[in-house]
């Protein structure tokens, strides 16, 4: 099964690194909008860089998804 993602926007939590990381990479590609959430600056924000200068606009979120409050 084959989904258009192209102009959506997706929110992928964990994105810092690794596996969410490589998530990002794979739906900007697709022509998604991507929403980079993380903890930390760290590796969110030179992802988000990234993401903008070679594929997509992108944007970072640093909040602790485990906690409601915050969210």
């Amino acid at each position: 099964m084959s989904f258009d993602i192209r102009e959506k926007t997706v929110l992928i939590t964990g994105a810092g690194r690794g596996i969410g990381r490589g998530i990002a990479w794979v739906f900007a590609r697709s022509g998604a909008l991507v929403a980079v959430n993380a903890l930390t600056e760290t590796y969110a924000l030179p992802l988000v860089e990234e993401l903008n200068r070679s594929v997509r606009k992108a944007v970072a979120f640093l909040t602790d998804v485990t906690d409601s409050d915050a969210v």
